[in-house]
């Protein structure tokens, strides 16, 4: 009896992917659970393993082929005259190092030893092919501007005492924070005064959430993922920070959850540890809005007494889709968000 894989729907709305690589040949004998083919949709990348145990017996697609929700995507062979009760499991006596684990994912399977698109051959070493990342990336961003009417809005915060505040923090309580999950939690505040941003786009329509579910555009080896941070506004700074590392943490390692990738209301892009000063980010379709933080730098800055003083200042630029909002909208919700970087910040840091 030969049984047809079907490629499963990953998420809700997740009706296309990529294969990425199949972890297996053609006549191999494969046990159930064993790991068969790494998939790639728009929010996730997975390994889908072997719901039964026989031989493989057809391979329909190649690295790189989109493939949509019940295709057929591998074909393995049941026949109890082919398939031994004495599976070959090396695959699950995998012994490395520590720092090399971590590269691997869930099932012991080292994602980056197997081919992708980008490796398929080529008479022409001028051509760099597309890896099945940044085809996805591709399609994502160009969907995005296709669609949305992008406007930038651009301002200056004085984050001084904010930093100071911190240090201080760090000092007498011992919390070591970055400023990526400080960034979330105003952000977070801001959304409460301005609730039509923590929205998706929903057949021309807003579509409004009570949870700020931020998402967080991690810069990985493979290109930009975009996990989200789910219930922003019922969770302490301390705990943002954690679940902030582990969700980086397993974006660039290769392992993150469906869930991870799920339920984004609003992006944040903090491009400061990389520099620049200013750009334009595109808008994570169906958002409405992505928040972006640049490089603070000191400055010379009059006061409102005429005064010259250093003061540190972050530059910050709110993208959002111009069929929903206009500039003065764009406008006032970055003055709420600098006004929750410049003062206050003691309310929701404590």
């Amino acid at each position: 009896m030969k049984y047809e894989f079907l490629f499963p729907e990953l998420g809700e709305g997740l009706y296309e992917g990529y294969i990425v690589a199949y972890m297996v040949k053609e006549g191999e004998l494969v046990a159930e659970d064993q790991p068969l083919v790494e998939v790639q949709t728009d929010k996730v990348t997975t390994v889908l393993p072997s719901p039964v145990a026989g031989v493989i017996d057809r391979l329909p697609y190649k690295p790189g082929d989109v493939v949509t929700v019940d295709n057929v995507i591998l074909v393995i062979d049941q026949d109890s005259r082919r398939t031994s009760d004495v599976m070959n499991n090396e695959w699950l006596n995998i012994d490395l190092g520590q720092a090399e684990k971590q590269s691997w994912n869930d099932f012991g399977i080292n994602l980056g030893t197997y081919p992708s698109a980008a490796l398929e051959d080529s008479s022409d070493e001028t051509i760099v092919k597309m890896t099945s990342t940044r085809k996805e990336i591709a399609r994502i961003v160009t969907k995005s501007m296709q669609t949305i009417p992008h406007v930038t809005a651009y301002a200056e915060a004085d984050i001084t005492n904010l930093l100071n505040y911190k240090e201080r923090l760090h000092r007498d309580k011992g919390l070591d924070l970055t400023l990526t999950p400080i960034f979330a939690k105003a952000l977070s505040q801001t959304l409460h005064q301005h609730p039509m941003f923590n929205a998706n786009e929903f057949n021309g329509s807003l579509k409004l959430f009570s949870e700020h579910n931020i998402g967080i555009a991690v810069d990985t080896a493979d290109g930009v993922v975009i996990p989200s941070i789910h219930q922003v506004n019922g969770k302490s700074v301390d705990e943002l920070a954690q679940e902030i590392n582990a969700l980086v943490e397993r974006a660039r390692s290769k392992t993150m959850l469906l869930a991870d990738s799920q339920k984004g209301t609003i992006t944040i892009s903090n491009v400061g540890a990389i520099g620049g000063g200013f750009a334009t980010p595109i808008i994570f379709y169906p958002q409405v809005a992505i928040i972006a933080f640049y490089r603070a730098d000191k400055k010379v800055v009059v006061t409102e007494n005429n005064e010259l003083v250093v003061r540190k200042m972050l530059p910050i630029t709110l993208t959002f889709d111009h069929r929903f909002f206009d500039g003065a909208d764009g406008l006032r919700f970055l003055n709420s968000f600098k006004a929750h970087l410049e003062s206050g910040y003691e309310d929701y840091l404590n």
